[in-house]
């Protein structure tokens, strides 16, 4: 008794802070000249939708079971978590809140876990045992250092028993790894060879899961528990130790780089958008005044604009320029994107898994096929792409690229 006492935190409602708080602290007083408690989280009172009382007679609340069975009872778990309940407010029930944290963060997570074990699953990827989390690419060096501040946040709101705050910063941090890491990530699984740069991404994406399984495991205890048995084999997410921050992979100055990449990129497709121009079409050139960059973040910016060029200048005052003259070359290049967007989702309907090689034939616009075929070989997977009929093709399409005419077959290779 005497090593628990006082005790370090109790959680109650806020209905009792007059009452059971009250007396608590004047028996401990009274018996042992001390407080009961060190700290306290409370939860104020779940309302119906409407803001009135919950109760039976109304039948104005959905059944926990069904909400459980729809939406999961981690979603369920997360959402009250993060609520104003968890400060001592009242909080008016919503099941589409719910539903869009299914939406949300919850597909955004099962998705990342899912796209690493497909890939692992092709590639009969083996994690190696005493992989540290040190990597020279950007991007690895980026979301690691990310995880980390992710990591010292939340301990540290945890520490606060400000447990609303702590699970605040899970959808960013997920939406960054999804929407980001893993999309700007992509084309490193694809690659036909185990080279030195697929095996770190490999790694880099398992150790993020792992230790992001491990720390959601207090608040969204199921999901949690699937990925860290599956990826690791081992008994129980439940029985690891919490991690803790490595300051040492926190970087600051990088994390400010890729905020300031990603804003840059948002307002250059806006120019886009403004402009008309689908992002499919390559542009020549995208001219940003006043920032300085990295290398792999002037290519990131090049790629996600698809800009062949950026220029830095210091002398402008505009921040942004984008040049949106289409030469000839750049239209064809563009209707080459058009053609690898119609033959990818031509291998999704003919049900090709993502490691099949193909064999492609085309009729029609052949100035395009001339000049960009290696391009779209390489991006389709494509063994073979020529104007000459395949037997007995899988799946054949037809359709227009700026109005003009293409037929497309292919074939499992």
């Amino acid at each position: 008794f005497e090593k628990g006492f006082p005790a370090e935190f109790i959680a109650e409602g806020v209905d009792q802070t007059r009452c059971w708080f009250y007396y608590l602290h004047l028996i401990s007083s009274a018996i042992k000249d001390s407080r009961a408690f060190n700290n306290v989280i409370v939860n104020g009172t779940v309302l119906a939708e409407d803001g009135k009382k919950m109760s039976k007679r109304l039948n104005n609340y959905p059944d926990p079971m069904e909400m459980f069975e729809k939406y999961g009872a981690d979603s369920v778990r997360f959402y009250f978590l993060s609520s104003p309940v968890m400060a001592a407010e009242n909080l008016n029930f919503s099941e589409n809140e719910v539903a869009e944290i299914v939406k949300g963060m919850m597909r955004m997570l099962w998705n990342s876990y899912s796209f690493f074990v497909l890939y692992a699953n092709i590639d009969k990827f083996k994690i190696s045992e005493d992989y540290k989390p040190q990597t020279e690419r950007l991007l690895d060096k980026w979301i690691i250092s990310e995880l980390n501040t992710l990591i010292k946040n939340v301990n540290e709101s945890m520490e606060n028993y400000e447990l609303n705050k702590a699970v605040r910063y899970f959808p960013k941090f997920i939406d960054d790894f999804s929407n980001w890491y893993i999309r700007r990530s992509r084309k490193r699984f694809w690659k036909s060879e185990n080279d030195t740069d697929k095996n770190e991404a490999y790694q880099t994406l398992h150790y993020i899961l792992v230790e992001l399984s491990k720390l959601m495991a207090p608040f969204t205890p199921f999901i949690a528990e699937e990925i860290y048995k599956n990826l690791t084999g081992n008994e129980s997410v439940h029985l690891a130790n919490f991690p803790k921050a490595d300051e040492n992979l926190i970087d600051g100055k990088l994390n400010g780089e890729m905020n300031r990449v990603r804003d840059i990129v948002s307002e250059g497709l806006q120019l886009r958008a403004k402009a008309g121009m689908k992002v499919r079409q390559p542009l020549n050139k995208f001219s940003i005044f006043n920032f300085q960059f990295s290398k792999e973040s002037l290519d990131i910016i090049r790629e996600e604009l698809n800009v062949h060029e950026i220029v830095l200048d210091q002398e402008n005052e505009v921040n942004i320029i984008l040049d949106t003259e289409i030469t000839e070359d750049l239209k064809l290049e563009g209707q080459a994107r058009e053609i690898i967007r119609h033959i990818q989702e031509m291998r999704k309907k003919a049900g090709f898994e993502v490691d099949n090689r193909i064999e492609v034939s085309y009729a029609g616009i052949n100035q395009v096929f001339e000049k960009f075929k290696d391009l779209i070989a390489r991006e389709v997977l494509a063994n073979k792409l020529d104007p000459e009929k395949i037997e007995n093709p899988d799946l054949e399409s037809e359709f227009k690229i700026d109005g003009e005419e293409l037929k497309i077959s292919l074939k499992k290779a």
